[in-house]
């Protein structure tokens, strides 16, 4: 009978399975313009704008406005305030360290900083007890988590430089963070984040193969920090 019980509930649990996992980009209204989205991918989960060649040439900084947390308003929060706070710092600390790269990230934005607006609206966390239950029916884990963010560059007329609207969700190989609600929401803002300095680079005139150096500060901290502006992301 215990068998026959757990085997319903494991049932149960996979036919919910799909609402768990799935993810979209979102049009919540944050970014100035969604015109220029386009999807890169075939299932439409990340929409770019495609970054102009030499856009970035009269730029020589990057302003990094605070994360907003939009998901409790698009109907998918996080499970607490602790995650929640956990994933909002995922995406800013992976903006700085991303776009140091690039272009110093500066505390006070001057004549030719770009600003960088960033918001997450929607999180799905992976759910442990669950997952825990499929492995102890050797079905292995099943319920993964992930996160929506909306991001764009500005420049410093207003005009919009790049921007995202990107849903990422765990990847089968990701095996903590089954086990820990908010990891893949934390590594799905950081693959947000990646994609918009790919698309940054590409609007960025090379000056050769050699790496360049750039250093700035945030929160009395260097953000310096050093990449090949020729090789791949």
């Amino acid at each position: 009978m215990s068998g026959g019980r757990n085997a319903l509930l494991v049932l149960a649990l996979l036919c919910l399975a799909p609402g768990c996992i799935n993810m979209h980009p979102t049009r919540s209204g944050f970014l100035t313009d969604y015109s220029a989205l386009e999807p890169i991918d075939k299932r439409d989960r990340v929409r770019v704008k495609p970054v102009a060649c030499q856009s970035l040439d009269a730029i020589d900084s990057f302003y990094i406005e605070p994360v907003v947390w939009l998901a409790d308003d698009m109907g998918q929060p996080a499970s607490s305030a602790k995650n929640q706070e956990a994933i909002r710092n995922a995406l800013q600390e992976a903006l700085v360290n991303e776009l140091s790269c690039i272009r110093p990230v500066v505390e006070q934005a001057g004549p030719g900083t770009a600003l960088v607006r960033s918001a997450i609206t929607g999180v799905q966390e992976s759910k442990p007890l669950e997952n825990i239950l499929l492995m102890s029916q050797i079905l292995g884990p099943f319920f993964n988590g992930g996160a929506v963010a909306e991001i764009e560059v500005l420049g410093p007329s207003g005009e919009q430089i790049a921007a995202e609207s990107a849903a990422y969700k765990a990847r089968d190989w990701e095996v903590v963070g089954y086990f820990w609600r908010p990891k893949h929401a934390k590594t799905a803002m950081r693959r947000a984040v990646r994609q918009l300095a790919k698309d940054l680079e590409a609007g960025s005139t090379p000056s050769g193969p050699e790496e360049f150096t750039e250093t700035g500060s945030v929160g009395g901290r260097s953000t310096g920090a050093t990449r090949s502006v020729t090789s791949p992301e």
